[in-house]
């Protein structure tokens, strides 16, 4: 889902860029308020285990690339503030050092992956909570899913409104492919492969780090002895 630089228009980089800015410095005034040098830690290798799968990437026809993220197992970990901080500081990071993404294109990329897929999380699981669904780990399974192929479907749609927006002498400024190519580019993959990889994943380490992130917490507030 890393958008790289020259896809997108300047008009689209500044206003992603512009709402990027104001979710992340919201969620971090959030996520201080509550976190301790603990927490900085536990959420530092977390965010380590993000960086790490999310340079697993490969091309997808559209102009962006497909891999899994971390971002909904740190979501359900720490919080979607949390998450929010961490991945963001992740994205980057690969932008900076590894050309990953976009420099101008890092606003658009923060919001698809570290606004969005936490949001998404958050939202899903708490709508299935009180729809009834009781087990917890088929409404992590669900909502990362789900949360994952809104990410995709927001990089589609940006990429495609490109050459229907952006035209000089009826040829596309920055993007060829409209929204027939890059919505089937992106959700194929993301919707039988991807997302449900994330998805297991998310499942399958959520339980026994759950625990840790836990007995940790219980410890600064002094539960623990």
């Amino acid at each position: 889902m890393h958008i790289p630089d020259g896809y997108l228009s300047p008009q689209t980089c500044a206003t992603f860029y512009a709402v990027s800015a104001a979710a992340v410095g919201y969620a971090f005034n959030k996520f201080r308020k509550q976190a301790d040098e603990k927490t900085y830690i536990q959420l530092s290798v977390a965010s380590a285990f993000t960086f790490i799968v999310m340079m697993f990437n490969f091309p997808v026809v559209g102009g962006s690339s497909a891999h899994i993220t971390g971002i909904p197992l740190i979501t359900f970990l720490f919080g979607p503030m949390a998450s929010t901080v961490a991945s963001s500081v992740v994205l980057i990071i690969q932008a900076l050092l590894f050309r990953d993404g976009g420099i101008l294109a890092l606003g658009t990329n923060i919001f698809n992956m570290a606004v969005a897929i936490p949001l998404t999380a958050v939202l899903i699981s708490k709508l299935l909570e009180k729809l009834g669904l009781k087990n917890e780990k088929v409404r992590i399974f669900i909502s990362s899913y789900f949360a994952m192929n809104i990410a995709a479907l927001l990089t589609a749609i940006e990429l495609g409104l490109q050459p229907l927006l952006f035209t000089k002498a009826g040829k596309p400024l920055y993007f060829m492919y409209d929204l027939k190519t890059t919505i089937p580019a992106m959700m194929i993959p993301h919707l039988l492969v991807v997302a449900v990889v994330e998805a297991a994943m998310t499942v399958l380490l959520y339980s026994p780090l759950k625990n840790f992130v836990a007995i940790n917490a219980e410890e600064r507030r002094g539960v623990v002895s």
